[in-house]
């Protein structure tokens, strides 16, 4: 019994310095040490330093320059002519799939140059190069007419293949809207 009494005043006592130094935020008092020296600060950027500002517009002028940069253009030519034709007739099923393949198309090359396991190896590199090699002027053209395609509605992430549809979304900056403007009341309840 009296062992008994013994832990219970021992618990009490323990929940009591607890909650009393839990209360004043767990201070810890550390002797000082004997020499101290100001803090160096250990990262060199500082704010308004646009280095990597830099470093993307030189990439993008290294891909401008890629012989392999003109080989491209029918790529980005075709859907550029695919989304704006969807965006001008957002009904008709041609346009659309046109719009899907040519967008699968251009997302497949843009997919192939960003591809790398970020478990093995850093990927930084390789996809500011996949960025850079896709921000030429004509490729802002392609993800503005995208853009526009997809806020048309009838075209969404779900056209595509699961291997695809981030490089798609992150292509046309929108995940799209499968419901069509062209599809009456009744047909939108029937899905």
């Amino acid at each position: 019994m009296t062992r008994f009494i013994l832990y219970v005043c021992m618990a009490f006592i323990t929940a009591f310095v607890g909650v009393s130094w839990a209360s004043r935020g767990f201070p810890m008092r550390f002797p000082s040490p004997v020499s101290s020296h100001p803090l160096e600060p250990t990262v060199s950027a500082t704010f308004g330093d646009n280095s990597s500002e830099k470093k993307r517009e030189r990439l993008a002028e290294q891909q401008l320059q890629d012989p392999q940069n003109a080989q491209r253009n029918p790529l980005r030519a075709d859907t550029l002519q695919a989304a704006t034709g969807y965006a001008l007739s957002p009904c008709d099923k041609t346009m659309k799939a046109n719009l899907v393949a040519a967008t699968r198309a251009y997302a497949m090359a843009y997919s192939e140059i960003g591809k790398c396991n970020p478990m093995f190896r850093n990927c930084d590199p390789v996809y500011d190069k996949a960025n850079a090699t896709y921000s030429t002027p004509l490729d802002l053209r392609v993800r503005e007419a995208l853009h526009e395609a997809f806020e048309k509605g009838g075209v969404s992430k779900a056209d595509f293949p699961p291997g695809l549809q981030m490089a798609v979304m992150s292509l046309a900056n929108s995940q799209g809207n499968p419901v069509s403007a062209c599809e009456g009341p009744a047909e939108r309840v029937r899905r």
